[in-house]
């Protein structure tokens, strides 16, 4: 848990950002900007977590979500003071995204299971919620898979090492778009940025503005080297004002990383190669744990076993137990 907190943090650094702002004194209300109905609350060593609003996103048709679920008005986040009135927070009950403040949010699915949320211009008139975004596309665009899925290999294997038979099931390309540059601040994380003019992996890239984005794949063994399920995410960033994009990505790396079953697979088996439906297989896979078997001492074949004779006490042949049984 230690060494995972500590990846975590080191990732934060690489985005550029602090999660947790420094201040010298609590923020005062009449900073905050009146329409994002934002309070502040002092922590240790006069650090300041800002209560941000959060807006509910809509389906990819603009219909409500409806009514069931947890649906938080404000959520408490470490997040620059700086940046108060320009963000707020965007979920649809299930994930939560940064985005600038008065934008529209919509959750998008894909054919083979994945899901996600994009954050978008209002006014656009010709949302980015089905399909790849043309270039230059502005938003903040998260996407959740598993790596039982071809689509969930795909969006990690340019930058991580997976099963071989998993290269050849997704085609994993041998080398990155050109341009695109990347890093891992940690065995877990990529950061990765498609500058201007670059269609790179990252959504929105291509346009006249750099795209900046993370994608997180958990390192667990032995799922990662034999192939088992595990969840994954990645989070592209293009805005109007890129400086938002660090805290956009680093609050995206703490609050959705992904967390792996104790068994270090998200659903405890593997995607079979050439599987004509993934989305049905990740469907049938939920582990099913049998009860503990007891072990028992092998007898001899029956055609070599002898019918031991009573015999005195000091010449008795006593039966040790086989390895491993009480």
């Amino acid at each position: 848990m230690l060494a995972s907190t500590f990846a975590l943090g080191v990732a934060l650094s690489a985005c550029g950002t602090s999660l947790v702002s420094s201040a010298a004194t609590t923020a005062s209300p009449a900073t905050i900007a009146p329409q994002s109905s934002t309070t502040t609350t002092s922590l240790p060593a006069g650090e300041v977590a800002v209560a941000f609003p959060v807006v509910e996103c809509t389906t990819a048709t603009g219909a409500s979500l409806g009514t069931e679920g947890w649906k938080p008005g404000v959520l408490l986040a470490p997040i620059p003071t700086a940046l108060v009135g320009k963000v707020e927070f965007y979920s649809d009950d299930v994930h939560t995204v940064l985005g600038p403040t008065a934008w529209a949010c919509a959750q998008t699915q894909a054919s083979d299971g994945g899901s996600g949320l994009v954050v978008y211009p209002s006014a656009n008139p010709n949302p980015p919620v089905d399909g790849q975004p043309p270039p230059g596309t502005e938003g903040v665009f998260a996407t959740f898979d598993t790596t039982a899925t071809v689509a969930g290999i795909s969006l990690v294997c340019p930058f991580f090492t997976v099963a071989s038979w998993q290269q050849q099931e997704a085609k994993c390309p041998t080398s990155l778009p050109a341009g695109e540059q990347s890093s891992m601040p940690t065995p877990d994380v990529a950061s990765v940025t498609d500058p201007a003019g670059v269609m790179g992996t990252l959504e929105g890239s291509g346009g006249t503005g750099a795209v900046t984005g993370t994608v997180v794949f958990p390192q667990v063994e032995p799922a990662v080297t034999d192939g088992s399920s595990v969840h994954v995410a990645e989070e592209s960033c293009s805005l109007p004002d890129p400086t938002l994009c660090a805290t956009v990505l680093s609050d995206f790396d703490v609050r959705e990383f992904p967390v792996p079953t104790p068994d270090g697979a998200s659903y405890g088996s593997r995607y079979v190669p050439g599987s004509s439906s993934p989305a049905a297989y990740l469907a049938s896979t939920l582990p099913v744990r049998s009860a503990p078997t007891k072990t028992t001492v092998a007898t001899r074949p029956a055609a070599t076993q002898t019918t031991q004779k009573a015999a005195p006490a000091a010449i008795q042949t006593t039966q040790k137990a086989a390895p491993g049984t009480g």
